[in-house]
């Protein structure tokens, strides 16, 4: 549960609640209004998609002002409690930090609970500053909107202060896992809603389950689960970016949070989660146990006392004040395919090439799905996303191929973290349209400078593979 643990911090009872505020911060009232894809409770605060959002002038000047105040704050001192850097630097505690470190949220089954609890505690204070107990952070629905959304983007907004590097393209299907040619995989939007199970219980399982791995675990093995590989990856390089040797706060876990962005990029991971939840069998693979659900998470509050909230305390948005306008993956129907080719004249040389030298099995049986796997992956030298494009040995060397997945490498404080020493792709519909030939794989990096030439060491593994997996 959600405890104080200093005087005038908020009560465990009143933040589960109602999220009460310290003394002399404003009271938190309740709004209503309808969710397209799930039963709303009346009276709880809801998180808009930004384009939505933005359409009220009033609303967006007062959530301007309330992130402009919390920046002017960190202006005036960086150890302001309500200050944006302060807010930030709880991101840089918790994230910057080597994987194994037992502080550290992600590469394991801390992700998901630790962010929704730290937009949270954002979302709060932006109200308490702000005076409208209705406000709530919007969403970047990436899915749809494949650039960063105006409103994060006009020059002088307090949403756009950030160093960004930002590409000048759009973000390609493979980065937002969406994949048109695949049907299965098309029609869940976000082909990481496909896994079946919250916790890995192995190193196999990791980039193949929703939740990830235990921290600690026996084997003290950690990695990016499924959406936290893609698409929440390559949607922190596209928006960073890199200019020579330097970096944008998103494409370094150390500043990702200083962008105010981060958030909106992370309420629609969040939403993404509660999107999962709706399947009642994916919800019961959740753990139940105390290791997981009484883990608490710290983190600082406006007057400057520490405010904790556990893994129990973010299953139920409710509880902690807000819900969704919306659990659909697309706002709308789904947007015409963005080419994942990236102009053949535009396009990067691949950091890997590879022929399979076994063909492919014939058409695939029931529900079995052929799973691309690259093995012991060492760490890129730097920032980095790539496309992974498969297509018949001998077609033309134009022919980009069939985009089957995206991964990227994000910095962690300066350095490089990669976890992730197994990728694997479903590559079911190419197995199938190219049954008993054999392939090429290609990794094709994704632009991510925002101007200049780019290019990449070859990336180093031990073996690439097709296997066979039945659910």
């Amino acid at each position: 549960m959600v405890s104080s643990k200093a005087r005038h911090a908020p009560s465990r009872r009143a933040v589960v609640a109602g999220f009460g505020m310290a003394a002399g911060a404003a009271a938190i009232g309740t709004i209503g209004s309808r969710v397209e894809s799930a039963a709303q409770p009346a009276g709880v605060p809801v998180r808009q998609d930004i384009t939505r959002f933005a359409q009220d002038a009033t609303r967006l000047a007062k959530f301007e002002a309330a992130v402009k105040e919390m920046q002017d704050r960190s202006a005036r001192d960086p150890n302001d409690p309500k200050g944006w850097l302060t807010n930030a630097r709880a991101h840089a505690d918790s994230c910057s930090i080597g994987g194994d470190d037992p502080r550290q949220v992600h590469f394991c089954w801390w992700f998901l609970s630790w962010h929704r609890a730290y937009i949270t505690v954002t979302e709060r204070k932006i109200r308490a500053i702000s005076g409208d107990p209705s406000l709530a952070y919007p969403y970047w629905n990436w899915s749809s909107d494949r650039r960063i959304p105006q409103a994060f983007a006009r020059a002088g907004s307090p949403l756009a202060k950030a160093v960004r590097f930002t590409p000048n393209r759009s973000v390609q299907d493979g980065e937002v896992d969406y994949f048109p040619n695949d049907p299965a995989l098309k029609q869940l939007g976000v082909a990481a809603l496909g896994t079946t199970i919250f916790e890995a219980k192995n190193r196999s399982q990791i980039n193949r389950c929703f939740g990830g791995i235990a921290r600690p675990n026996p084997a003290g093995v950690y990695g990016n689960n499924r959406l936290e590989s893609t698409p929440h990856g390559p949607i922190h390089n596209y928006v960073g970016g890199v200019n020579g040797n330097e970096v944008g706060d998103m494409t370094d876990f150390e500043t990702a949070a200083r962008d105010p962005i981060f958030f909106a990029h992370h309420g629609n991971l969040d939403r993404l989660w509660e999107t999962g939840r709706r399947d009642p069998r994916r919800k019961a693979t959740e753990p139940n146990t105390n290791p997981f659900l009484s883990h608490a998470f710290v983190f600082t509050w406006l007057d400057g006392t520490p405010m904790s909230i556990t893994v129990a305390d973010t299953l139920d948005t409710t509880k902690l004040g807000y819900v969704y306008d919306s659990l659909d993956v697309f706002r709308g129907q789904a947007p015409i395919a963005v080419a994942a080719a990236q102009g053949v004249e535009n396009r990067l040389a691949p950091v890997a090439r590879e022929q399979l030298r076994v063909p492919l099995s014939p058409q695939a049986v029931g529900n079995e799905r052929k799973i691309l796997e690259i093995t012991d992956v060492e760490k890129p030298e730097g920032p980095i996303t790539v496309g992974v494009f498969l297509k018949p040995a001998n077609a033309a060397a134009e022919d980009p191929g069939i985009n089957v997945g995206s991964f990227a490498a994000v910095r962690v404080g300066g350095q490089m973290v990669w976890p992730s020493q197994t990728l694997s792709f479903d590559v079911t519909e190419a197995a199938n349209r190219y049954a008993g030939q054999t392939l090429t794989v290609e990794l094709v990096p994704y632009r991510i400078r925002a101007q200049g030439a780019e290019s990449y060491p070859p990336l180093k593994y031990s073996q690439m593979r097709i296997v066979t997996e039945t659910p």
